[in-house]
């Protein structure tokens, strides 16, 4: 009989911290860094009376925020796999070690059943591996 399935959740696991610790020391911290605050607009142009350079500081603090979004997003999505992962991981060695349990306790079982077995059939014919029905003398 097998020993049942073992799955190798080491590297779902390594992968899964591997991406929260990137995600908060490395992108978080740098962004934090290079984040801009964008609450009383772009100094761009500030002074400037020129329709064209109040069109292209408009379209600089929508690509600004688009890419503050967007890193934000990022961090969010790289947050939320990583702790799948980490669950997942966590999911498969329980199952695996119910698995395992579940099938020691059915071996054990078994090997009840064939003592039973046995010694059923000692009593009828006198010793567990003969093969004689019902007790009968050899001819």
């Amino acid at each position: 009989m097998a020993d049942g399935v073992r799955v190798e959740t080491d590297g779902l696991t390594k992968f899964s911290n591997q991406v929260q610790n990137d995600t908060t020391e490395t992108l978080g911290s740098g962004y934090s860094r290079a984040s801009v605050d964008l609450s009383s607009g772009v100094e761009f142009g500030a002074n400037s009376a020129s329709g064209g350079v109040h069109a292209a500081k408009e379209r600089y603090t929508q690509s600004l925020k688009a890419s503050t979004d967007n890193v934000v997003a990022y961090m969010e999505a790289a947050q939320v796999l990583a702790a799948a992962a980490g669950k997942v991981a966590a999911a498969l060695d329980a199952t695996d070690g119910r698995a395992a349990r579940r099938a020691s306790d059915v071996r054990g079982l078994m090997a009840e059943a064939v003592l039973e077995s046995q010694q059923r059939r000692a009593e009828v014919d006198g010793h567990p591996t003969t093969r004689r029905a019902g007790g009968a003398e050899p001819i």
